[in-house]
C-alpha cells in the first residue's frame, strides 16, 4: 500500500508485528524489513505532499502572473489617458 497521508502510516504501524525469537526478543532481520517498509510509506507520503505543494505553487504563480498582467494593462491605460 502506498500511503498518502499520516493517517495511512498510523494504520500501517498499528498492523505492524515483529517475529519473535525462540529465546525472547524479536528477529532483528524482521525488524529491519519492517522499518524499511515503514520508511517506504513515509517516502510515499512525503512525495505526495511534495507534489501537492508543487501544484499549489504553480497555481499561485499563475494567479500572480495574471494579476501582474492586469495591473500592467490598467497602468498603461491610465498612462495613455493622463499622458
Amino acid at each position: 500500500m502506498a500511503a498518502k497521508s499520516m493517517e495511512d502510516i498510523a494504520s500501517v504501524m498499528k498492523e505492524m508485528h515483529f517475529r519473535r525469537k525462540i529465546f525472547g526478543g524479536v528477529d532483528e532481520a524482521d525488524v529491519w524489513r519492517q522499518l524499511e517498509k515503514l520508511q517506504s510509506e513515509y517516502r510515499s507520503v512525503f512525495e505526495a505532499q511534495q507534489e501537492q505543494s508543487r501544484a499549489l505553487i504553480q497555481e499561485r504563480e499563475a494567479i500572480i502572473s495574471q494579476l501582474k498582467r492586469k495591473l500592467a494593462a490598467v497602468q498603461s491605460l491610465r498612462g495613455g489617458i493622463n499622458g
